[in-house]
């Protein structure tokens, strides 16, 4: 038998090429694909989908993949049952497709022979409506703690919090954790796996923490018959009661910390708002007769307009003076002009809530479309997919397009911490590891940002 004696130049050449068809199989085979490239080395292969997940049938789930111990590291998955659940790789994200009831194992491999594993299970039934069985209105005090269980919805499950510095929350197992902090409030949101949301509001509220009881109510309120405004009432100590001295002339209600003032025959009464230490406000509500004119504008309910513009509305009725806010003044802003007339001004591409209210408290409620909102501008930052920050470090990236407002969360903040203003986030690290950077519009699009602390 002649031998072939191979030169180590020809050797190396055979093996190289040996294992480039290798990770070209692996990338190929098994119901998945592969062709990303991580430039940051030197993380462990990960996904953000957890060790378990639900996907419904006929839809798709998609997570991010990062990490890997080479240089440079492509990725590729495969499912154990194609029948259950397919899955494929575009660049750093992993689609996961529900096909029939079942359970399969998603397996993501990077091209260093590293993997994680993942169990698909995919429910025979449509699932039921994404539900939190928290209280629509909650009221906590600093340092207490409360657990509610999340049902229906494609699990894993997400939170969101729309002010961290009075609420803590976090998702696990079903289960959504909520701890207050500092007496305000907050909106917390909780995701599913296929972005559906549901949400309830909390409130934080204590003696001792330099919150005296108030509402946003006038002392002297003036309305007309049979018409209903709320307010907010805050600090002191919760839970809180709102009584009247006729309910026949007006009514209040407190759900939370919302006030609900509701009048009925034309005269005057007073309400006590007191809180659990017994502290008082007092409201004077007078009820004008049924010929008062309610306030209006000629403005309709939804105005789009392109940014620049700045279509000017009369507003009639009520009692003047009247004032105007705005939910976004970087989308649009509105103002009071000749004092009866309403000026919204487009600034930028989104959605903006404008209100405007008379001295009795009564309001109306225009929605500013600015440039097409989410037609023409989809929601971005100028940060990009994956950003390196290092430990005390805090960068600063703008937000844009989408619907305002919006929400940036992180989803390890014993890593990375995320401050927001209006339209921009700063991220700072805090300990060496890695967080996802969540941002959400108005209309729940997001984007991910992938963020590595070192």
């Amino acid at each position: 038998m002649n031998r072939i004696v191979m030169s180590t130049a020809t050797r190396r050449a055979a093996i190289a090429a040996a294992v480039a068809t290798a990770l070209a199989l692996t990338a190929c085979g098994g119901g998945g694909s592969g062709n990303s490239v991580n430039t940051a080395p030197g993380v462990a292969l990960f996904t953000n989908a957890g060790s378990a997940v639900t996907v419904t049938r006929n839809s798709v789930a998609e997570y991010n993949i990062g990490g890997g111990d080479q240089k440079f590291v492509s990725y590729s998955a495969s499912s154990s049952d194609i029948k259950v659940a397919t899955v494929a790789v575009e660049g750093t994200k992993l689609k996961i497709t529900g096909v029939s009831a079942g359970e399969a194992t998603v397996t993501v491999i990077d091209s260093a022979g590293g993997n994680v594993k993942i169990t698909v299970k995919v429910p025979g039934d449509a699932l039921g409506k994404l539900a939190v069985n928290a209280p629509a209105e909650l009221t906590l005090t600093p340092g207490l703690s409360s657990q509610y269980r999340v049902t229906g919805g494609a699990g894993p499950y997400s939170v969101a919090v729309s002010n961290p510095n009075v609420i803590a929350a976090a998702a696990a197992n079903g289960i959504v954790s909520v701890t207050a902090a500092n007496p305000g409030s907050s909106t917390i949101v909780v995701f599913d796996a296929a972005g559906s949301s549901a949400k309830f509001d909390v409130t934080v509220t204590g003696a001792g923490y330099g919150v005296a009881l108030y509402t946003t109510a006038p002392e002297s309120l003036r309305m007309s018959t049979k018409t209903s405004s709320e307010f907010i009432v805050n600090g002191g100590t919760g839970p809180y009661i709102v009584t009247s001295t006729d309910e026949a002339v007006v009514a209040g209600s407190v759900t939370g910390n919302k006030l609900k003032i509701t009048s009925g025959t034309a005269g005057r009464g007073m309400l006590n708002v007191r809180d659990a230490s017994g502290t008082l406000l007092v409201i004077t509500v007078t009820v004008a007769g049924e010929l008062e004119v309610p306030l209006y504008s000629t403005a309709p309910s939804t105005v789009t307009l392109n940014a620049g513009g700045e279509p000017t509305y009369m507003i009639e009725g009520g009692t003047a003076p009247y004032i105007a806010s705005t939910s976004s003044a970087d989308v649009a802003q509105a103002s009071i002009v000749n004092g009866n007339q309403l000026r919204i001004k487009g600034i930028s591409a989104g959605v903006a809530e404008i209100v405007v209210f008379d001295r009795a408290g009564s309001s109306f409620k225009v929605s500013a479309t600015v440039g097409g909102g989410t037609g023409t501008v989809p929601l971005y930052s100028t940060a990009p997919d994956s950003i390196t920050v290092g430990v005390s470090a805090e960068p600063t990236y703008r937000i844009a397009g989408g619907a305002a407002p919006y929400m940036v969360t992180s989803s390890n903040v014993a890593v990375a911490t995320v401050t927001q203003t209006t339209n921009t986030f700063s991220v700072k690290g805090v300990a060496v590891g890695q967080a996802v950077v969540s941002i959400r519009d108005a209309n729940g699009t997001a984007v991910n940002i992938i963020t590595e602390v070192r």
